[in-house]
């Protein structure tokens, strides 16, 4: 069974495709990010969040979906996009 914890960052890096974040899996860093459309759909960033915000805002939801993608052996980076977060 996988080992994986993720990191508290101080500041998450913002690019193009969203923010970055990294978890560790059995003592290797992946690589992870949560596209803008997720936390703009998913968080309400923009309207009322920065992007960081909204991720700290629904962080639990996005990386147990993060966790199920690394799970399911996704090559890195690992993409957590509006589906996998949207309510059902």
């Amino acid at each position: 069974m996988m080992e994986i914890k993720f990191q508290e960052q101080d500041r998450y890096d913002i690019n193009n495709e969203g923010l970055l974040f990294h978890a560790i899996v059995d003592g290797e860093q992946v690589t992870c990010v949560v596209t803008r459309e997720a936390l703009w759909e998913g968080f309400s960033a923009d309207q009322v969040l920065s992007l960081e915000e909204a991720f700290r805002a629904g962080r639990e939801t996005i990386e147990r979906a993060a966790l199920v993608l690394i799970e399911q052996g996704v090559p890195q980076p690992i993409v957590v996009k509006r589906a996998h977060v949207a309510p059902v």
